[in-house]
């Protein structure tokens, strides 16, 4: 099970349980973890399995949406790539300033 580790001079911004939706067939399936946000990049580790699911370096991130279903917050992170990951969870409000106080512009 890989934890995760800040890397040489990276400084963390914020982390929190939170579930990540990634595509299964022609669903959206939630995958529950922790979302680590830092100086650098942004990483999404499963809490069962440690596996990484995202870590995305800031500067190939283009910005943030966000939207509800039904009464949940969805934050949407969108790579230069044209990928993109949707999390929701309790700091989905603190992960929106975490990436506002970084830079991500929100689109």
């Amino acid at each position: 099970m890989a934890k995760f580790q800040l890397q040489a001079n990276e400084t963390l911004v914020g982390k929190g349980p939170m579930s990540l939706y990634q595509k299964q067939g022609l669903t959206q399936k939630p995958f529950q973890g922790k979302i680590y946000v830092t100086d650098k990049r942004i990483c999404f580790h499963m809490d069962l399995s440690g596996t990484v699911l995202m870590d995305l370096p800031l500067d190939k991130v283009s910005g943030f949406t966000v939207g509800k279903a039904l009464f949940v917050t969805k934050v949407t992170i969108h790579s230069g790539a044209g990928e993109h990951y949707t999390l929701t969870g309790f700091p989905a409000k603190k992960l929106q300033s975490w990436l506002l106080q970084l830079g991500i512009q929100r689109l």
